[in-house]
């Protein structure tokens, strides 16, 4: 059963937790005021050794593990967020993207 999407609280919890992000993607188009719909929440984070701390704590706290593997309950590894990858995952409160770039090194 997929969780209800509620981007507002994912995004808060990457916020009270002090993770440094933007917000790209769909939500970035909705929060400048674009009449689109989307599937997910994407956010590329800064790589700095502190920010993947909070990182870690946020997604822990958003109960987050990897969409294509939800029935194995995997959670994203530090190590695995400190590279320049896709982490496409399911939180409590619906998909989030985590992205480690966009772009030629973005």
């Amino acid at each position: 059963m997929q969780p209800e999407k509620n981007y507002d609280l994912v995004l808060s919890t990457l916020l009270r937790h002090g993770v440094e992000f933007i917000v790209v993607g769909g939500v970035s188009a909705v929060l400048h005021g674009a009449p689109y719909d989307t599937f997910d929440v994407d956010v590329v984070h800064a790589r700095a050794a502190t920010n993947l701390e909070r990182l870690v704590d946020a997604l822990e706290e958003l109960d987050a593990v990897y969409r294509m593997m939800m029935s194995r309950r995997l959670r994203p590894p530090l190590s695995a967020l400190e590279g320049p990858g896709h982490q496409l995952l399911m939180t409590r409160h619906g998909p989030l993207d985590v992205l480690g770039e966009i772009g030629d090194g973005m």
